[in-house]
């Protein structure tokens, strides 16, 4: 661990009393010089270190994204390996370079400021700005003879997800199955599986699970055609990025050993905003119209169709919901 880090992870435990720099010096084994070269280094990068002659330093939370912050927020059973970029290409294809070139053996969390070629479903772009949005990609080796189930691992993510937003923002969330969810009728998260193959066995090796959050991105700012289905979470908020990603990782890893139970459904079920509506389903080129009648235990959207039955679909896109009330018309 640099000197750097060393400070930054007291000064965190610490915060939101002042730490002096002998103090530091102390318990680092390193200069006073040391110690101010590191407190300049921080602040050079974004974070807030606050200095007080005869108190010395004390760390002031900010939406700085930071790797020992969220590392000291997650709480539970598992601790990832967590990787912060300023910028990347995609967490997705920066996770799935990474498992390629070495299988995981642990959760590996990547979390980036922005993205520059931030990727939905079909391919589709994520619009991904700095500062206002969170983006973040969860590896999770899948070995040999381990339960997987995408459908499950998709809506147990939303439902993450959901249960983030409501207790850190009380904002009412709604979930478009299978993978969108909304905030005021708006799309305010998007959330992407994938997985990568050993190729010598041709089974699955690593699935990673994208999350892409419009935290604080004001509606202007979305591009032509975003702007009346796209919204942010929240317009302003003293809860800091870093707090959403600790919050959100302790809560997947919690539910994760036991995902492919189900025992969440009851949660998503209730979060649905599809149940009950009229709905065109794209599936694969098919273009299917029904009523939602249920999600069912494996995820599955039960539609009621015209001609009287019911058929059930693990995969698919609801491209339009036509609701007998709110306020979305997606």
């Amino acid at each position: 661990m640099s000197t750097q880090t060393a400070v930054l992870t007291l000064l965190m435990q610490a915060a939101p009393d002042y730490c002096s720099g002998d103090q530091l010096a102390q318990q680092l084994a390193v200069s006073r010089t040391a110690i101010w070269k590191a407190i300049q280094g921080l602040q050079n990068e974004g974070y807030s270190i606050e200095s007080r002659h005869g108190r010395g330093y004390c760390y002031v939370d900010n939406n700085q994204l930071s790797q020992p912050a969220i590392m000291q927020g997650i709480t539970g059973p598992t601790t990832p390996t967590v990787i912060v970029l300023d910028q990347v290409d995609s967490t997705n294809a920066y996770l799935k370079r990474l498992a390629t070139k070495q299988p995981l053996t642990m959760p590996t969390v990547v979390v980036a400021n922005t993205q520059t070629g931030g990727y939905g479903r079909f391919g589709r772009a994520f619009y991904s700005p700095s500062e206002t949005g969170l983006y973040l990609s969860i590896g999770l080796p899948i070995m040999a003879g381990m339960p997987f189930d995408p459908g499950l691992l998709t809506t147990s993510t939303a439902v993450v997800v959901a249960k983030t937003l409501r207790d850190l923002f009380d904002v009412p969330v709604e979930l478009k199955w299978v993978n969108d969810v909304l905030v005021n009728h708006h799309k305010a998260v998007g959330i992407l599986s994938e997985a990568t193959t050993d190729l010598e066995s041709g089974r699955i090796s690593t699935v990673i699970v994208g999350i892409g959050i419009n935290l604080t991105t004001p509606a202007n700012e979305f591009p032509n055609g975003l702007q009346t289905k796209a919204g942010a979470v929240t317009t302003q908020t003293t809860v800091t990025r870093n707090q959403v990603v600790s919050k959100l990782l302790s809560y997947f890893f919690a539910g994760y050993a036991t995902y492919t139970t189900g025992d969440f459904m009851a949660d998503y079920r209730q979060l649905s905003m599809v149940i009950g509506q009229q709905v065109e389903l794209k599936s694969g080129d098919q273009l299917i119209y029904g009523t939602v009648q249920d999600i069912n235990a494996a995820g599955a959207l039960v539609l009621a169709l015209p001609d009287g039955t019911q058929q059930s679909y693990n995969s698919g896109e609801i491209t339009k919901v036509n609701l007998i009330t709110g306020d979305y018309h997606g």
